[in-house]
């Protein structure tokens, strides 16, 4: 069996030294920053020969404040405003894992109590991210009740990434992504140090490979620009794994869901991205040197594979300095 080391421990899911390989139970408090951990992190622990647990209490953009503000209502069963997936490694029938009687829906107290869970991640929403002032309370509060409610599991936290040029909002703060991500660097460091906290430090590795690629947008299209594009032109997003765009029609019950034009995520990571934030979740949680992880997904070239492991385990280097 593969031998690991962790630098620190909170719960006794693993003790400072060389400690043997073993299977994580992972529940995920977030939103659409977190439900892609499911994309890839599956199979990157199952090539690591971990098995790996996983599931993920979703609300889109949903922040620390909403979270918190939910689990006030949760008082109330049948207030179920997440969306519950997983992906569990641990039971060949999908029904006899612990947590399939929540069905689709669930609150938080109920995910917490429907398995004992090794580890519990939480993050703010992204466009509170760079924001100190926008964790508190909130973040606290929200500690302690995943304590109360599941002492045994060790609360980690998931350091988000910068947007890419494409998403308004950077101006509207004046902020560039290199300067977005330094904010919420200090934002989410501050958050992990007051209550003594791992950090999964996605949001570094995106900033590395950004650096290292290294991407580099040049001319950013204008909103005229992009109107006037015509199917099939996509924009190029240079190589950064966030970002992407698409010809399609808009989700349902918005105003043009009818409507087939250019789709742009300037926000999101791409299929790429979730490769890499598989790889920094998986040197986390698992120990794993994962530059020596033979799995990359097809459609991703050995190239880009190997500087995003080797970014991966920078970012989790830098962290520990």
């Amino acid at each position: 069996m593969k031998k690991l080391l962790l630098s620190v421990c909170c719960t006794g899911l693993a003790m400072v030294g060389t400690v043997q390989a073993k299977s994580l139970k992972v529940l995920m408090i977030g939103n659409s920053f977190s439900i892609c951990v499911l994309k890839e992190l599956p199979a990157c622990a199952a090539a690591a020969g971990d098995k790996l647990d996983l599931a993920s209490l979703y609300i889109g953009g949903c922040p620390l404040d909403k979270h918190w503000e939910n689990v006030e209502k949760s008082a109330d069963p049948e207030f179920k405003p997440y969306g519950f997936s997983w992906n569990y490694a641990s039971t060949a029938n999908k029904a006899d894992a612990p947590v399939a009687k929540l069905g689709s829906k669930t609150n938080i107290p109920q995910a917490l109590a429907a398995d004992k869970w090794d580890v519990v991640t939480i993050q703010q929403a992204s466009h509170k991210s760079p924001f100190p002032e926008m964790y508190e309370p909130y973040a606290g509060k929200l500690v302690a009740k995943i304590r109360e409610l599941a002492p045994q599991a060790e609360i980690v936290v998931q350091e988000t990434w910068s947007y890419t040029p494409y998403d308004g909002r950077l101006g509207h703060w004046n902020m560039t992504p290199a300067t977005m991500h330094a904010a919420l660097k200090k934002a989410y460091g501050q958050l992990a140090a007051q209550y003594g906290l791992r950090t999964i430090p996605v949001g570094d590795a995106v900033q590395l490979y950004r650096d290292r690629l290294p991407v580099s947008y040049g001319k950013v299209l204008s909103k005229k620009e992009i109107a006037e594009m015509r199917e099939p032109a996509l924009i190029d997003f240079h190589g950064d794994v966030a970002g992407g765009s698409h010809w399609g029609k808009g989700r349902k019950g918005r105003p043009d869901a009818d409507v087939r034009r250019l789709r742009v995520d300037p926000s999101h990571l791409n299929r790429d991205g979730e490769y890499l934030q598989a790889l920094v979740w998986q040197a986390t949680l698992f120990g794993t040197d994962v530059t020596k992880l033979g799995y990359r997904p097809k459609h991703l070239s050995e190239a880009k594979a190997s500087l995003m492991r080797q970014c991966a385990m920078d970012a989790l280097g830098n962290q520990r300095k």
